[in-house]
This record gives structure tokens, C-alpha cells and sequence, in this order.
């Protein structure tokens, strides 16, 4: 992933000098708004590179917030950033779903959810582009389910370090792939102790990749990974991109 505080076009450069397949493209301030940045070049920066793309977008974006005219902006900026991932090349976007509405239920809070989905659901047909919903920190299929059921046109974005916090030893893998692992579109990797998202390198937490990794090839996945380590120091973005990679081959 690109980190949003830098020139896209030295990322870019970046991320294909590490080796990797694809930038996972996320549109967020300072550097990356989508309303700021030159789709043609980065269409042809990722060319250059022989690079794939996948998109992100903010995961503060109030899609579920009670004010009308919030809402509204949230799906506005969301329906930019569709366009800039359909002028890239990419073909899924991911969702953040809106948990923090002070002073409403979860009914309500899934209901605006869906609302601004749905609201999505048209700009990102006509552009050829499906929409992912990324589960945060201590969801499982239940959590998801009220949003996931209503909205079968929308894929899983499974993020395993989120799977991974607030569980103790369990996992919350099992369950998203148990109950959505038919529409399992991306998968994020970073490692962490249980409690908070650190975005390690992987290995320097506490999660047991062998087992995730496993479960998602049971799945029958076999797609995009992005390795969600929040790194400058590149020996260590190789050494957990080499080890994911040791670890899918031998499973």
C-alpha cells in the first residue's frame, strides 16, 4: 500500500522495486485525495511498472453518520474515488463500514450502512468496479452479517491483523471464511499482539500465520494479498514478503 503522505509516482516506483505485483491504491489526505491526483499519470506510472492495482479508500469516511448532509458527503468522496480507481485500471474498492455514531443502536448504524452502499452500488456497476466491505478490529461473520445479507452484490475484504485483536488466542478468520468465504475478493496481512493494530512485520506479533494463511487457502482463495506493514525500513517489508510467500507455498 501506498503510503498517503508521499508523491504516488515514487510509491509506485517504490512498491515495484520490492518486488511486489500491485499497489493497493489508497485515495486519502494529505497526498492521495482523490480529487488531487492525476489519474493519467498514475495509470501510466503503474503501466510502467508492469503494476496491478486494487483500491482503498479512507476508513473514516461517516458513511453511517445521522446527519443527512454528512452521509451525503461520505458517499460523494467515496463515488470520486471510484472513478480514479476505474481511470487506474482497478476493479475493487474497499469499504470501511461506519461504526461511530454516538447515541444510536446498531440497527440504525447497519440500516445507514447499507443506505450508503447501496447509494454506491450503481456508480460502481457502470464503472466495472465491486465493492468490499473490510471487516474492522473484532468482527466475525455475525457482526457483519446485517450489512454482508442485505447486500450480496458486495464482496469480503478480509484483514487478519483486524481478525486477530480483542480475541484472545481465537481468530475471527474462521468465521468471516465460514460464513463469507464464497465472496472473498482482497486479503490484508500485518501482524500484531492481540490488542491494538500495529501493523507489524510478520512473525513480530502474536498471530499464527500458519493457520491463517491455511484457513484462507481452504477457502479456495488464491487472489490479491497486501502486506499492510507500516515499514521505511525495507529489509523488513522483504523478509515478510518472502515469508508469506515460504509459508502459502508450503501449506
Amino acid at each position: 500500500m501506498n503510503n498517503p503522505a508521499r508523491d504516488i509516482l515514487k510509491e509506485i516506483t517504490r512498491t515495484a522495486d520490492l518486488g511486489f505485483e500491485f499497489l493497493d491504491l489508497t485515495l486519502e489526505p494529505p497526498a492521495t485525495r482523490a480529487d488531487r491526483v492525476d489519474a493519467r499519470r498514475i495509470r501510466t506510472g503503474l503501466a510502467a511498472k508492469d503494476l496491478g492495482v486494487v483500491g482503498h479508500t479512507a476508513y473514516y469516511l461517516p458513511f453511517a453518520s445521522a446527519f443527512d448532509t454528512v452521509q451525503d458527503a461520505a458517499i460523494t468522496e467515496a463515488e470520486r474515488c471510484l472513478e480514479v480507481f476505474a481511470a487506474v485500471g482497478a476493479t475493487l474498492m474497499n469499504i470501511h463500514l461506519d461504526c461511530r455514531v454516538p447515541g444510536h443502536d446498531p440497527g440504525f448504524i447497519n440500516r445507514r450502512n447499507i443506505e450508503a452502499l447501496e447509494r454506491l452500488l450503481p456508480t460502481a456497476v457502470r464503472l466495472g468496479i465491486t465493492l468490499m466491505v473490510e471487516n474492522a478490529e473484532g468482527d466475525d461473520a455475525e457482526a457483519l452479517a446485517p450489512v454482508l445479507d442485505a447486500l450480496p452484490a458486495v464482496g469480503l475484504h478480509l484483514d487478519i491483523g483486524h481478525a486477530n485483536i480483542g480475541t484472545g488466542r481465537r481468530s475471527n478468520t474462521a468465521s468471516l471464511l465460514a460464513g463469507y468465504g464464497a465472496r472473498l475478493k482482497h486479503v490484508h496481512l500485518s501482524d500484531n499482539k492481540g490488542k491494538s493494530d500495529d501493523h507489524l512485520a510478520i512473525g513480530a506479533g502474536t498471530i499464527d500465520w500458519r493457520r491463517e494463511l491455511r484457513a484462507v487457502k481452504a477457502a479456495g482463495y488464491d487472489g490479491t494479498f497486501t502486506l499492510e506493514t507500516f515499514y521505511g525500513d525495507s529489509s523488513l517489508i522483504t523478509y515478510s514478503q518472502q515469508r508469506v510467500r515460504d509459508l502459502w507455498a508450503d501449506l
